[in-house]
C-alpha cells in the first residue's frame, strides 16, 4: 500500500471521474490511487478513508497515509479551514502547497524588488467608505473574491460624471446614483471578504480584454519548466478574458507584435518569459514552502506596460489544449505525476 499516490480533492461525486488521474498515476508505476477529501483524513490515527483504484476498480477503503499526495481541489468555505488543517499535518506529504488568499500572495510579492514595479495598488475591503475612497482615487476598480478563481466573481466599478457603473460578464451595465453604492458594496461584502484593485485599460485594438497566462511546472527532478504560454482574449464587452467563458488563445509573441509593433512585441514577450521564469523560485523562498505548478498571468496595458495580475497554484490547462492540441495538453496534465513520482522515492 506504500505505492499509492494521494489525490485530495473537494469533492468525490463518481470515483470513476478520477480515472485520468488514475492512469497518469499508473504511467508513473504507482500502483494505484486513493482519492478523498479533507473529511476523510484522520488526522489522529494518520489514516484516510477513501476511494482507491487498484488492479482496474475502485473501492472505498481504509488506507495508510501514502508517500506522496496531490491537492487539486477547489474548497468551499465550509471545508477550507479543514483543507488547511490538512495540509499542515508533517506526517501527510503533498507535492505542493498553499500561498493564501490574494491578498496575502500580493504582500509576498511586494517583497520582491523585481515584482513591485509590475504589481497594481490592491487592498483588502473591510467598509464600502474605504472602497470609495479608493475608487475615487482611481477612477475606475476591480473587485475580486479573495479567494476567487477562474475569473468567477469579478466585478468593474467606475465613476462616470455624478454616477457609478457597475459591470459584470454576460449581464448589463448597472447605473448607480452615489446615494447607492455604499448600500450595494456593503451587499458584495455579506458574500464574502474581497479586495480591490486599480483597473487598467488591457483591451486590444478591436476593443477586447486580453492577458497573457504562462505555466510554470516542476519536471521530475525539480527543476522548473515553462511548459506553455498564451494570450487569453475575451469576448467583445467582456470584462475578463476567461477562455470557458467564450474567449480565445494566441500566440504570445504573434499577437503583441500585432498589437504593438515588431520590436516593442519582442520586447514584451522577453519581458513576460523573464518575470514567468523569476517567479516559481522567488515563492518558493519567500514562502519557505513547496509548489508544484503555477499559472501565471500577467497583462499588458494600451500604453506598453506590463503588469502582473495574480499566480495561483491549481492553473487550468485548457489554454494548452486550444492553442497547442491534444497532445500537448495531456503532456502538461501528467507532468504533475512525474514530479511526484520523484518525490514519492525521496524521504
Amino acid at each position: 500500500m506504500n505505492n499509492i499516490l494521494g489525490i485530495m480533492t473537494h469533492r468525490i461525486a463518481r470515483p470513476e471521474s478520477f480515472r485520468r488521474h488514475a492512469q497518469s498515476a499508473l504511467a508513473e508505476k504507482f500502483d494505484g490511487v486513493v482519492v478523498f477529501t479533507p473529511r476523510d483524513v484522520d488526522l489522529e490515527q494518520r489514516q484516510i478513508r477513501g476511494c482507491l483504484f487498484q488492479d482496474g476498480s475502485w473501492t472505498r477503503k481504509t488506507v495508510p497515509y501514502p508517500k506522496i499526495n496531490m491537492d487539486i481541489g477547489f474548497y468551499p468555505p465550509a471545508l477550507t479551514a479543514r483543507a488547511s488543517l490538512v495540509k499542515k499535518s508533517k506526517q501527510l506529504r503533498f507535492t505542493g502547497y498553499g500561498l493564501g488568499n490574494k491578498c496575502k500572495i500580493q504582500s509576498h510579492l511586494h517583497g520582491s524588488s523585481v515584482l513591485q514595479p509590475l504589481l497594481l495598488p490592491t487592498e483588502q475591503i473591510t467598509n464600502a467608505q474605504q472602497f470609495i475612497k479608493f475608487l475615487k482615487k482611481h477612477g475606475s476598480v476591480m473587485l475580486k473574491p479573495i479567494n476567487g478563481w477562474g475569473g468567477r466573481g469579478i466585478i468593474r466599478v467606475s465613476i462616470e460624471k455624478e454616477h457609478f457603473v457597475i459591470q459584470r460578464d454576460g449581464m448589463r451595465k448597472q447605473i448607480l446614483p452615489s446615494a447607492q453604492l455604499d448600500s450595494y458594496i456593503w451587499s458584495v461584502l455579506k458574500k464574502g471578504r474581497h479586495l480591490m484593485q486599480k483597473w487598467i485599460d488591457i483591451r486590444n485594438k478591436n476593443g477586447k480584454v486580453f492577458d497573457i497566462r504562462a505555466l510554470m511546472q516542476k519536471k521530475d527532478e525539480g527543476n522548473w519548466k515553462m511548459t506553455g504560454m498564451a494570450v487569453r482574449e475575451g469576448m467583445k464587452d467582456k470584462i475578463t478574458s476567461n477562455i470557458k467563458s467564450g474567449g480565445d488563445a494566441y500566440k504570445v509573441a504573434d499577437y503583441l507584435e500585432r498589437e504593438f509593433g515588431s520590436e516593442k512585441g519582442e520586447a514584451l514577450t522577453k519581458s513576460i518569459v523573464e518575470v514567468a521564469e523569476y517567479i516559481p523560485e522567488f515563492v518558493e523562498k519567500s514562502y519557505n514552502s513547496r509548489l508544484s505548478e503555477l499559472g501565471i498571468d500577467l497583462a499588458v496595458d494600451t500604453s506598453g506596460r506590463l503588469w502582473l495580475i495574480e499566480i495561483n497554484i491549481k492553473p487550468g490547462k485548457m489554454i494548452i489544449r486550444r492553442l497547442h492540441g491534444k497532445k500537448a495538453w495531456e503532456q502538461c496534465l501528467h507532468i504533475p505525476y512525474q514530479y511526484a513520482r520523484n518525490l514519492s522515492v525521496k524521504k
